[in-house]
């Protein structure tokens, strides 16, 4: 029986690369919407300050849900962490992949929804 502690610091340490790919697709969103504002009414580059709040809220709450990720683990392996730990990379691709995703959605549909309604 591994002790809880090593799952948790395995998550940690992971912690790192799911902040760099955060932050890559986050620069990416944040270029895309200042190059499409920069060419539309519509869509106008946000109040600097709000931004920043705004980036500043949204890595917050990424890493608020990333702690799930070793929080349940703990609780599906009812504190055994042999039991969980053969599943834990793939959870950590999945969740990773899926914040990747939900980083780059500006990216994607602020210049799709520009394409739809004009330039």
């Amino acid at each position: 029986m591994k002790r809880p502690w090593d799952a948790i610091v395995w998550w940690e340490i992971q912690r790192i690369p799911y902040n760099i790919a955060l932050a890559f697709a986050g620069a990416v969103s944040i270029a895309v919407v200042f190059l499409v504002g920069s060419r539309s009414a519509v869509f106008s580059a946000a109040n600097p300050l709000g931004l920043i709040i705004g980036i500043v809220l949204y890595g917050i709450g990424a890493n608020l849900f990333y702690t799930l990720g070793w929080i349940s683990e703990l609780l599906w392996s009812g504190g055994d962490t042999t039991r969980t730990e053969p599943f834990r990379k793939r959870v950590f691709r999945i969740g990773l992949i899926a914040s990747f995703v939900i980083t780059l959605l500006p990216a994607v549909l602020i210049p799709t929804f520009w394409l739809i309604f004009g330039f």
